[in-house]
């Protein structure tokens, strides 16, 4: 085959392959057509299938309106009887339907298609004769078996559907059931919840399951509504979501939620009723009227509690309600008689008295009819609309969803027969354009062989002219853009390709002259030959300076032989070299250079020249030592900071250990300089650090190292310890040197220093440990009163550990609830008359009994655990205000709130806290008051500023307390939105014993008349202290003369005692002594 083919000419053979690839396209027409037919056989396929759902949806919507009326009791028998007959027609029509006949004949007998189908249709044919006769025994037997039927009926139709889904491959046709399957779920529970809530509409008796049933549909059409728009394309959810959102849908909505609404309410009244009855509140009561037990106090009490829970719910429920508000006043008023009389049953009993007289008294009033028929109303609520009206309203819902599915079904078909005509179209066009194809083929072939052989006569004619004329310089004219013109192309770029290279050549001496890296080219014996001026730029030298020579001339002298012997190796065994180097320049000057070389070798691997790149980097060196500074010094003072600190710390520890001796670290902390940063200001602040290191500096010794590690924390290290009195001298000059008033702004501002002494290698072998353990000694000189120095001993880790075990033993308090409440109450001065109460925290701990606040109150600031403390505070004391409240007192409580938890409150405002309080409890927000403390108001004043502003905008008034004791002036009070101030006990207790005590608090109370706030004297322990501070006009007294500080069920009675005055004694020593 392969001889014979030279036989032939370029062009017959070109004909012969052209025919290979006609013989193909005839093949892949065919091809094509047989994919058509087939195109065309589906597409008539699912028109059939189509129109067969089209009756299967119209049947399932007549087999819900025989449900519907076979379920209640609204429709007479001739309605019935026609509806039967309606869908008894309907199920003819699909069973003896010409489209599902011939879908089925058009299905492989063997396949498992036609095997599910045919046994679907026998499974719908033999319900629909079970359905016949349940028919005709529906009036005699049960409504469950007819149900049944129907449920069953309703799958295997979806079934027959889903099955016909799957008999179309168009990815539209295919949503469109999906669609028109979820839409039918939709329809279907639609129809019972109809029947369900008509049922109930009808029905005499309240039964809470058919609430719940009620209550599943409801939730299941919901669910299917959201799945079914979910599922759905854009145009149809819109059609949906009309449908959902049309007044009679919204009217339907709104009547289940009632519906819903009064399950709640029943359910609700269910439980007072449980809980009221003679087995609760009322049996309980009579059980302890006659036998006076803990056991019927405790139920009667348990009682209580769960109707006080049902009713605030019940509250809740009916807020909107008020057809209902009458009957719960009648429940609310019977329980609260039940209460009232139960606690001066208690005071009864305990007084002795006897049964008869405690029977005459302590009887509740009966009005057990006006209580029976408030819960009948409760238990029994009216119904919303009446079945018929009901009945319409939903039947015209399910008609529109009815109407919606049919424009589905009438989408899908006109779809389905689009797609039909679609494919006989495309078959038909496919038979014309491959005739054409064919013609249009060999008529192209002709013009493309004679083409193609004009140009390669061409070519082979130059080519030939090229070879007689080798200097010949030509350039080929091939017009197009195939192989052959790029040949030609090709054979061009060659003739043209050594004027490139001549391009090259001047480009590649541009860079070497306008590079800004210096390049340096030596010979294999290391001569140089070649510079470029930016080499003489950086260097200073020219090329005459340097040619022939080696270039050693740059070395500075500051590498050792070594390091160019390194050099040297890796450039003989890798090729190449880079790194930094500090060369001199020929003035003289050393600079740094980042170099990089590599060697030029010939065809034999020997190494003929080295070619050196290099760049001027003293800018970024002076970048880096910049950085480095910056990194261990401090900016402000010039002082080396913790970083460097440590590395120098550890680094004389080294050298003392080896050396055997020992060394000392004085970590200085100033004292108050918070106060000075806030009332002087910041830039105060930063003069005054600066001098402190600058005198710190001026008595350090040469081989000392001082730093600065915080904010105004300071460290001095002595390695060089000759004895220890050398520590204590530095310590006692410390203290002097920083006694010296500093001159900052005109101004002279005093200052002291606490600091702490270690010493290694007695008090840590570490860093860590040596400045963890001077820290400590730090702390303890603070705790010791200020302006002082500590060694550190042992003791005090057992102090820090004695610390740690308490802030984990109130963890533990915190995350068991080991805290309890006590009240101290707040007599006005004036009537004697009780009018708020103190909340008081108290720690009930297991092992070690009652905390006072003042041993755990200042860890829970630090550690954070003030916060959930706090808002633990808060929702006791309004749990117990609400319970007051109910039990008819009209009583406020002040509730001490600490900064931090103004700040931080787990990422909400304070004012959010306290709102969500006020609306769990259900308290009013004027009567809660909220107690700072001055130290609270130096603080972040902006801050503290709004979080009062939007306390007070709650409704709650804002207490200072412990004034006095701080470092607030008038224009703090003026500035911040207090409303009364708490008068410190300290004062109290001194205000008698001489008169510069007793001035003191006359102009507290004149200030806050002045500001006109109100006054609350804390403390008051004695009637010449009463008689004291009411003749100054102050309004309200608290401290242990009124009462101390008690638990809820102890004070309680107290607060019942209304309008006595501390001039009664009986009361004042029952005060007293409780």
């Amino acid at each position: 085959m392969p001889s014979a083919l030279h036989h032939l000419s370029l062009k017959q053979k070109l004909i012969l392959f052209s025919l290979v690839p006609l013989l193909m396209m005839s093949f892949f027409i065919l091809t094509r057509m047989h994919g058509l037919i087939n195109e065309s056989h589906s597409a008539k396929h699912n028109h059939l299938a189509v129109q067969a759902t089209v009756h299967i949806t119209e049947l399932l919507y007549q087999l819900q309106n025989e449900y519907g009326l076979s379920t209640n009791q609204l429709p007479t028998d001739n309605a019935l009887v026609t509806q039967q007959q309606a869908t008894s027609k309907a199920l003819d029509t699909l069973l003896n339907s010409e489209p599902l006949a011939h879908l089925s004949e058009s299905l492989d007998p063997k396949s498992i298609e036609a095997s599910q189908m045919n046994a679907l249709l026998d499974a719908i044919t033999l319900t629909g004769h079970r359905l016949a006769n349940a028919r005709q025994t529906l009036a005699s037997e049960t409504q469950g078996s007819f149900s049944d039927l129907y449920s069953q009926l309703h799958t295997q139709l979806l079934q027959l559907i889903q099955l016909l889904q799957l008999q179309t491959n168009e990815i539209s046709q295919s949503r469109a059931y999906t669609d028109l399957i979820n839409l039918l779920m939709v329809q279907e529970l639609a129809v019972k919840e109809r029947s369900a809530i008509n049922h109930l509409l009808l029905s005499d008796s309240l039964n809470l399951n058919d609430y719940r049933t009620i209550g599943s549909f409801m939730y299941e059409y919901g669910r299917a509504v959201m799945h079914a728009s979910s599922a759905a394309i854009s145009d149809r959810k819109s059609l949906l979501k009309n449908l959902q959102d049309s007044p009679e849908n919204q009217l339907i909505l709104q009547i289940s939620q009632q519906i819903e609404q009064q399950t709640r309410i029943s359910a609700l009244a269910q439980n007072i009723n449980a809980n009221l009855g003679y087995g609760g509140l009322m049996g309980s009561f009579q059980d302890y009227l006659l036998k006076g037990d803990d056991v019927s106090l405790q139920k009667f009490n348990d009682a209580l509690a769960n109707i006080h829970l049902n009713l605030d719910e019940l509250n809740h429920e009916i807020r909107f309600l008020p057809e209902f508000k009458s009957a719960l006043k009648t429940i609310e008023d019977s329980v609260d008689q039940y209460q009232f009389s139960m606690v001066k049953l208690k005071q009864l009993r305990q007084q002795g008295l006897p049964m008869a007289e405690i029977n005459a008294i302590a009887q509740v009033p009966a009005s057990e009819d006006k209580l029976s028929q408030a819960m009948t109303q409760l238990l029994m609520p009216p119904h919303p609309i009446d079945s018929q009206k009901w009945w319409a309203l939903t039947t015209k819902r399910i008609e529109q969803l009815h109407q919606l599915a049919k424009d589905i079904t009438q989408t899908m078909a006109q779809q389905s027969e689009f797609q039909q005509n679609q494919a006989l179209t495309f078959l038909g066009l496919y038979l014309l354009s491959a005739l054409f194809t064919a013609t249009v083929t060999l008529w192209l072939g002709q013009k493309i062989i004679r083409n193609f052989m004009d140009k390669i006569t061409k070519i082979a004619n130059d080519m030939q002219q090229m070879a007689e004329d080798p200097k010949l310089n030509i350039n080929i004219r091939v017009s197009g853009t195939d192989e052959l013109a790029r040949m030609a192309r090709a054979m061009n770029r060659m003739i043209s390709e050594r004027q490139k290279a001549n391009h090259a050549l001047t480009r590649a001496a541009a860079v070497f002259d306008y590079s800004a890296e210096g390049i340096m080219v030596t010979d294999a014996d290391n001569h140089i030959e070649l510079v470029n001026p930016a080499f003489c730029n950086i260097t200073g030298y020219t090329l005459e300076d340097v040619k022939g020579r080696s270039p050693s001339i740059l070395s500075s002298s500051r590498h050792s032989q070594h390091f160019y012997t390194t050099m040297w190796e890796s450039l003989q065994t890798e090729g190449k070299w880079e790194g930094e180097v500090w060369n001199k320049r020929k003035n003289g000057q050393v600079y740094p250079e980042y170099l990089a070389i590599t060697v030029v070798r010939n065809e034999q691997g020997q190494i003929i020249q080295h070619i050196g790149l290099f760049m001027d980097i003293s800018k970024r060196k002076q970048y880096e030592q910049d950085l480095w500074y910056q990194a261990n010094f401090d900016a402000l003072t010039g002082l080396p900071n913790r970083k460097l600190f440590n590395e120098r710390l550890q680094h004389e520890i080294h050298a003392a250990q080896h050396d055997s001796r020992k060394l000392a670290i004085l970590l200085i902390d100033l004292d108050q300089f918070k106060y000075i940063n806030d009332v002087q200001g910041h830039a105060t602040g930063d003069l005054l650090l600066k001098d402190v290191a600058k005198r710190l500096e001026s008595i350090a010794g040469k081989t000392d190292f001082i730093a600065r590690i915080g904010g105004d924390e300071f460290v001095l290290i002595l390695p060089r310890l000759t004895n220890e009195l050398a520590i204590e001298h530095m310590a006692t000059r410390i203290i002097e040197t920083l006694g010296i008033p500093f001159d900052l702004n005109d101004r002279e501002i005093q200052i002291s220093a606490s600091f702490g002494i270690g010493v290694y290698p007695e008090d840590g072998l570490d860093v860590s440990s040596l400045t963890r353990n001077t820290e400590t000694a730090m702390y303890q000189a603070k705790d010791a009163g200020r302006n002082n120095f500590k060694y550190f001993t042992a003791g005090m880790n057992e102090a820090m550990f004695a610390r740690m075990e308490l802030e984990q033993r109130l963890r533990r308090a915190v995350a068991q609830n080991e805290f309890a409440l006590h009240y101290q109450p707040i007599v006005d001065m004036q009537t004697g008359v009780v009018c708020s109460v103190e909340a008081l925290i108290r720690w009930q701990d297991p092992d070690f009994g009652l905390i006072p606040p003042d041993q755990f109150i200042p860890l829970a600031e630090e550690t954070g655990l003030i916060e959930p403390m706090g808002e633990w505070v808060l929702n006791q004391a309004m749990h117990d205000l609400r319970q007051w409240q109910k039990s008819g007192l009209k009583i406020n409580v002040a509730i001490n709130v600490s900064g931090r938890q103004c700040i931080n409150t787990r990422g909400m405002g304070f004012d959010q806290v306290l709102q969500e309080c006020f609306d769990r409890h259900h308290v009013n927000p004027r009567n809660v008051h909220i107690e700072i403390t001055e130290s609270m108001l130096m603080g972040d004043a902006s801050h503290c500023l709004s979080t009062l502003e939007s306390i007070r905008h709650l409704g709650s008034q804002i207490y200072i307390d412990d004034f006095g004791t701080g470092y607030s002036s008038l224009s703090y009070l003026k500035k911040f939105p207090i409303s009364v101030i708490k008068i410190d006990r300290s004062f109290v207790e001194n205000a008698l014993e001489s008169n510069a005590n007793a001035n003191l608090v006359k102009a507290i109370v004149m200030m806050g008349q002045s500001l006109e706030m109100e006054l609350v004297a804390e403390g008051i322990e004695t009637e010449a202290q009463w008689h004291f501070l009411r003749d100054l006009g102050c309004h309200f007294a608290q401290g242990y003369l009124i009462s101390k500080p008690l638990p809820f069920d102890e004070i309680t009675p107290l607060l019942h005692i209304k309008h006595t005055t501390l001039l009664n004694h009986d009361y004042q020593d029952r005060c007293v002594n409780i």
